[in-house]
């Protein structure tokens, strides 16, 4: 998964999730204080998107299911 600007990815695997930098450049230039915040915010948003996807994965992988959506073997559904 990437962010919305795809200036950060979300890698998940056995070990956790992570959140990684994906581009060198992360704001174009700024020439006033509104660029700038709004500049910076954007970026405040993506990485909001990325924590929230990163919890998800999170809360998937401590369920024990090997897709998301699948049950896993603690789920009620599996042994009946």
């Amino acid at each position: 998964m990437t962010g919305i600007l795809d200036k950060f990815h979300v890698e998940h695997g056995p070990n956790g999730a992570r959140a990684i930098g994906h581009a060198p450049q992360l704001t174009g230039f700024c020439n006033t204080d509104e660029e700038v915040d709004e500049a910076i915010q954007m970026l405040k948003d993506d990485l909001d998107a990325c924590g929230k996807a990163m919890k998800r994965l999170l809360k998937v992988n401590r369920s024990g299911a090997l897709f998301e959506g699948w049950p896993s073997a603690r789920d009620s559904a599996v042994d009946a």
